[in-house]
């Protein structure tokens, strides 16, 4: 007789797991909920698939064993038939079409029953090719919502090209640029005042606090190793594509930076100036530290150490931070 294959019974069970994880899923399901369903759904439509694959053959042999049988009982029915015959073989012939006969029975019950496994199969495969499908809608809802509600997006357009007092401002490839470096609001744990700007060295990040324990989060460039500065300063004043004199320090180190000292009258601001769009100036006891929060055309330096020590960030996150922060303002180096 015919039994259905195991492999069917598991997807069954597969498909009602599957219809119960579905149901679990809401509108508000999120893009890393939304994975493992459609892995499931995957799972479920490769399984009906190949339970639908395997009861094919199953009709097929079912269908020729009825054909054989249907043939075996024609010459049966001939033998049985004939007029020159001994009797023992009509004996033996109308024995054989008779057991015949009930397999053909058999075999037809077999058939339908194949059939309507078939069938079955056929309809779970579409049930878990539609469910499919509605998982990847799914996926696609949450993909879409996670892009709108991901922080790291809000401020994006901001990193087109511009032209900034009468100065051009570079488009950043933020495809080449790690996401967590875009400007974002972020929950922030601290016991400084909103109006702060602390500098994390080690993330790489520059918070400026804002109330309600949240800050506004920006990727920054740090002192290579042997020139990184830590302490706690305020912001003395500001400059707009500021000009850029390198300390006596640095032209020590780096002799062809003369022609930018004090006395040369210093690099004039513009795309090409280290400094970038925007310095915010570092103070302490009313003394220059002179350490910098400041721009740079360099974008492929952000989240890294780099720098002469200065904190550096791309232009036009410099230029947000500038718009925010007032003179006076503390800054915090770790």
């Amino acid at each position: 007789m015919f039994a259905l294959p195991k492999r069917f019974a598991g997807l069954l069970f597969s498909l009602a797991f599957v219809a119960v994880l579905a149901g679990c899923t809401t509108g508000s399901s999120t893009y890393s909920a939304a994975i493992p369903t459609i892995k499931t759904q995957i799972a479920a439509q490769s399984e009906a698939e190949t339970t639908a694959t395997e009861l094919t053959p199953d009709v097929r042999d079912v269908e020729k064993r009825i054909k054989a049988l249907e043939a075996k009982i024609a010459r049966d029915e001939k033998r049985v038939a004939r007029k020159k015959i001994s009797e023992k073989n009509r004996a033996k012939a109308a024995t054989r079409l008779a057991d015949n006969q009930i397999a053909l029975k058999d075999a037809q019950r077999d058939l339908k029953k194949a059939e309507r496994a078939e069938a079955r199969a056929d309809r779970a495969l579409q049930r878990a090719e539609r469910r499919l499908e509605s998982a990847k809608a799914r996926k696609v809802a949450a993909e879409e919502r996670a892009r709108r509600n991901d922080p790291a997006r809000k401020f994006i357009a901001d990193y087109a090209a511009r032209t900034d007092n009468d100065f051009p401002v570079d488009a950043i490839p933020l495809e080449k640029v790690d996401k967590r470096l875009y400007r974002q609001v972020v929950k922030y744990d601290t016991d400084e005042r909103p109006g702060t700007v602390v500098v994390d060295t080690g993330q790489k990040y520059l918070y400026l606090v804002m109330p309600m324990g949240r800050a506004m989060r920006y990727g920054i460039g740090v002192g290579r190793e042997g020139f990184a500065w830590s302490g706690s300063a305020t912001i003395g004043f500001k400059r707009v594509w500021p000009k850029w004199t390198p300390p006596a320090e640095m032209i020590a180190r780096q002799p062809h930076l003369a022609k930018y000292c004090a006395d040369c009258g210093g690099m004039a601001g513009g795309p090409d100036n280290p400094l970038g769009a925007r310095a915010l100036y570092l103070v302490q006891n009313g003394q220059d530290t002179l350490y910098r929060l400041h721009g740079t055309p360099d974008w492929q330096s952000i989240g890294t150490a780099a720098s002469s020590g200065c904190i550096r960030l791309i232009n036009q996150d410099v230029i947000d931070l500038y718009n925010r922060v007032r003179p006076g303002a503390k800054v915090v180096v770790i």
